[in-house]
């Protein structure tokens, strides 16, 4: 039971990681960009719109691929700023934004994963104990 509690503090801790892991991205649309870079940004707020929603109606099936979203979003985000980014031909700078979402994204791939993880233990051993 005190797992199940566990849990249910961590999908709410991803349902709020999520949202303003969203509004960060939220603001980004608001800049002078080009307009597939805000295509991209829209993406990807939705599938954090998306993943808070799955832990809301506790999508056990669905925390795989939240967990794999965060991330490979990681993974973008650092190697447009080690690396040159294609639409722009250049690095990016590291700006606020993206120090904050580098380090939510972290966040979220912890939350995520303990949530993926601890899911899956769990169910593992209900089915152990059948």
């Amino acid at each position: 039971m005190a797992t199940n509690k566990a849990i249910d503090i961590l999908r709410w801790l991803g349902i709020l990681g999520s949202a303003i892991w969203a509004g960060i991205h939220m603001t980004l649309l608001g800049l002078t960009l080009p307009y597939i870079v805000k295509v991209f940004f829209g993406f990807v707020i939705a599938i954090a719109i998306v993943s808070a929603m799955i832990y809301v109606s506790d999508k056990k099936e669905f925390y795989l691929p939240v967990f794999i979203f965060y991330i490979l979003d990681t993974i973008l985000l650092l190697e447009s700023r080690i690396s040159i980014a294609p639409i722009f031909n250049e690095r990016l700078p590291w700006t606020a934004s993206a120090i904050d979402s580098i380090l939510l994204d972290v966040i979220m791939i912890i939350i995520s994963g303990a949530i993926y993880f601890s899911a899956r233990a769990l169910k593992s051993k209900g089915a152990n104990q059948k």
